[in-house]
Parts: C-alpha cells; structure tokens; sequence
C-alpha cells in the first residue's frame, strides 16, 4: 500500500506538471503593471529614469528598443523644443541610447541619424524608427523627407530660411513622406541608408504618404505594416496596408486590402509569437483612448483579437491613482526570444512635456 500510494502521487505531480507545462500563454490574460508614483513626476519634470525617457529642451517620440550581449538598445525620435510639436516634420533626428534593463534608464550614446544629411534622397529630416535583428544586422527602418524634385535649390544649415520653407510648403513636405531603411553592424552604427526610398506611394493601393513602418523577419521573409493616405477618398484618410518581401529593402509587395479600414489608424507594432503561431498588432485608433490589438495567421490577413483591448491609454500608479496623458501613441512591443511580450512602450504627451514611458507586462490567471 505504501508503494502503491506513493506511485499514484507521483503519478499525479507529473500529470499536473505536464498540464501545466503544455498550457499555453493567453493574450486575454496578458496585464499590465502598476507604475511607481514618481514615474509621473520625473516625466512632468523631464528626468529620465526607469520607466520615463525625456531628452531637457527637446521633444521625445516614439520607441524601439532591441536585446544585444545583455543590453537594451533604445532608438527614439526627438527634436529640439524651440520647433514646437510640429516640428517632428522637418527638423527631427534618431538617437540611441542603452540600458542594463528593459525598463531603463536608459543612456544617451550617439544620434544615428541626424535630421539634415549631405546627400542621399532623405537629406531632410528622421523620424519614427522600427529596428530589428535580421540576417545577422541591425536593421532600422525609419521615415524621411523626399524633398529633392520640389526643392532643388535646398541648402543645407539654415535654419531660418528652412523654417520659413517648411512652413510655407507643409502640405507638400508632408507628402513627400517614405520610407526607408539603415543598415548597421553595430548599435551606435555606422548605419548605412539606402540609396532609395524602401515603400513610396503607387497612387493605386495608397497616396501620398508611405511612413510608420512596422516590420517582423520571420521564415527568410520581412513582413511590413506602413500607413498611406486611402485613395479612395478625396480627403486625407490614413489606412494601414501590409506587404510582404524577400529582401529588407524591398521591393514590397502589398495586399490590396488594408488591415483595417474602419477608422483611421496608425503607429503599428508588429511581432510572431512562436509559440502561439500568429502574428500580433498592436496599433493607434485615431480618435479612441484604447489601443487596438489585432492578430493573424499569415501575416496578411487580419482581423481584431478578442480581447480586442491592449491596453487603455492610461496608467495605473501605485498610489491607486490613474493617469491619463493628452495623447499615447506610438506603441512598441518588446518580446522574448520566442515572441512573448514582456515590455510596452509608449510615446506620451502631457501639460507640455513629451517622452516615452515603458510598462512591463505580465500574465495573469
């Protein structure tokens, strides 16, 4: 009897252990943590911090953070204060900075790509990056403006007279958006453009605009989201379209259908969980304080998950208190090495000051 009492426990440890092993992560369950008090104060203040990355006299903007030999490497967008909000537009540059930890603080260490280059079809301005390991590089693609064929006569270090010009040509500035991609070996770069715009408009499937790329390397292929203007409407109408390449600087080969056409959306991140098998989204719903969480297949073909939900645009302080920023957007995922989340960023703006706040994530029952 003895025995055969021990056999049947360790029959059933090993059946709960089994159990437990093979249930898989549910994206329903998938929580946010709760942030110190003093994450909203050093934001309001422009301290960087765990959790808060601001740049003092400048706007912040934007994420994407890679894991290298143990650090996190932080790209962001950012750009003097004295240009306004508007001024990520024409006058912003790429930074990267570096952390022992997901959450920070993380380090300034070298501007990558500056806002006015020498030569080059993005010679004005750098905005927006989305990075990624692939193929043994670091891989950024990043938005710019296409100004050569309506400026010919742009000179370069000259602000005043730049300023004047983008003000007086923002419709046209604006939709001389693209997109393109840098190329290093290292995180601090050098990283090497490409000689051409990676997506541009056909004026088939999108108009205008080709910006806010979010891009997955997955089975020798780059799966991209990017946002155009619809052409089938008269007015600005911005949808998400996905497209598909062999190569990471294209060409791209994109659905005909978007990935939502519902509302206006923007600002995707995209990641494969191994695990799990789909592809995931997580976008901005213009006019909406929720953040959308989609999910796919192939890559292709796309529709809401059912928790329909990622996350509120708002952040809960350990204090018990919610704070609710003016604007959250921008999202990035980070995930382990099998595609599971462990890390949101968001890009905030709030009584005046602009940065980036990173919540980490973690599973519930």
């Amino acid at each position: 009897m003895k025995y055969t009492w021990l056999s049947c426990t360790v029959l059933i440890l090993f059946a709960c252990q089994t159990k437990t092993s093979n249930k898989k992560r549910n994206y329903s369950n998938l929580k946010f943590e709760t942030l110190p008090v003093v994450v909203k104060a050093n934001f309001s203040k422009q301290q960087n911090s765990a959790h808060v990355l601001v740049n003092r006299d400048y706007y912040v903007w934007g994420n994407s953070v890679i894991k290298l030999n143990n650090k996190y490497h932080a790209y962001y967008s950012r750009w003097l204060e004295k240009y306004k909000h508007k001024g990520w537009l024409t006058f912003c540059e790429i930074v990267h900075a570096v952390s022992d930890n997901p959450e920070g603080p993380f380090k300034f260490e070298n501007v990558v790509l500056e806002s006015e280059k020498k030569e080059g079809w993005d010679t004005n301005n750098a905005h927006n990056p989305y990075v990624i390991i692939a193929e043994g590089k670091i891989k950024m693609y990043y938005i710019a403006n296409d100004l050569e064929i309506h400026k010919p006569n742009h000179k370069l270090n000259s602000p005043t007279n730049d300023s004047l010009w983008f003000e007086n040509n923002r419709k046209l500035v604006r939709n001389s958006q693209r997109i393109g991609v840098a190329v290093a070996s290292n995180p601090n770069g050098p990283f090497v453009r490409s000689k051409s715009p990676v997506v541009k408009p056909d004026d088939i499937l999108f108009k205008n605009i080709a910006v806010n790329p979010a891009v997955v390397y997955h089975n020798n292929k780059y799966t991209m989201i990017m946002k155009g203007d619809d052409v089938g409407k008269e007015q600005w109408f911005r949808i998400q379209l996905v497209g598909e390449s062999t190569l990471a600087k294209g060409p791209f080969k994109f659905e005909k259908e978007p990935v939502y056409d519902k509302a206006q959306t923007e600002d995707a991140c995209m990641w494969y969980d191994q695990e799990l098998k789909h592809y995931f989204m997580v976008c901005h719903v213009m006019g909406k304080r929720d953040l959308a969480l989609f999910y796919s297949d192939n890559g292709k073909d796309w529709e809401p998950h059912e928790r329909s939900v990622f996350m509120k645009k708002e952040f809960l302080l350990e204090d018990g208190t919610l704070w609710k920023p003016e604007r959250v957007e921008r999202p990035f995922v980070l995930t382990d090495d099998t595609g599971k989340p462990t890390m949101l960023y968001v890009a905030i703006a709030d009584q005046g000051v602009s940065g980036n706040i990173a919540i980490p994530i973690y599973y519930g029952e």
